[in-house]
């Protein structure tokens, strides 16, 4: 805000002034407004970044899980996803354990503290074996389930988000306790963290921090 001050200021000075020296001033406001772009573009995306909410989890603290999905970590894994894992640990249905219809069983169960009302992103970091092992079915609380992932990125940690489309609504959460299930759909997947937020064109890069 000071900087749109101090150019509003200076150009009402300009104004007043523009018969001694109109063509100094200009190139002066001309000058003034290139170098102040950046500061109130970086203003702009600081205040996006105060007002969105982000609230991300670590797989492997699922208060529940019920096999085949199960935890892994570097110790056991082999070659270098263990590497690239948050933490060193993750959550994995190994590929040939066994998937919907011959076999229901295999989740894990969150318990996530929402910090305000309204409507919520999910983002989740997995790795996908293939095109017939990259999803899950995903339930929050009594809600219907829903199917996250079926996109084409495989053998690398990558994020997916739901809903997929932009133009979607979002989920809408109350402030409070959530649990979110997810739920055995296809085996030789895995999944090292999820995150939640209230900004529609968050994209997480990498391991995200807390």
């Amino acid at each position: 805000m000071k900087a749109f001050h101090l150019l509003s200021s200076i150009s009402n000075l300009a104004f007043h002034n523009s018969s001694v020296a109109e063509k100094p001033v200009t190139h002066l406001l001309s000058s003034i407004s290139y170098l102040l772009s950046p500061i109130c573009t970086l203003a702009a995306l600081a205040a996006t970044a105060a007002r969105a909410a982000n609230v991300l989890v670590e797989a492997e603290t699922a208060v529940e899980t019920e096999a085949p999905m199960v935890c892994v970590t570097n110790e056991v894994a082999t070659g270098d996803v263990g590497h690239t894992a948050s933490g060193g640990a993750w959550l994995s249905i190994p590929e040939k354990a066994g998937n919907p219809p011959k076999l229901e069983k295999g989740f894990a169960k969150f318990e996530v503290e929402i910090p305000s009302d309204g409507g919520w992103y999910l983002w989740a970091r997995v790795l996908w074996d293939g095109e017939c092992s990259n999803s899950f079915t995903i339930q929050i609380d009594d809600g219907a389930p829903f199917l996250f992932g079926e996109d084409t990125t495989f053998n690398v940690w990558h994020w997916v988000r739901y809903p997929v489309s932009r133009m979607a609504k979002p989920v809408t959460l109350s402030k409070g306790r959530h649990t979110i299930v997810f739920r055995n759909r296809e085996d030789g997947v895995a999944l090292d963290q999820f995150l939640l937020t209230t900004e529609k064109r968050y994209v997480p890069v990498g391991v995200a921090a807390p």
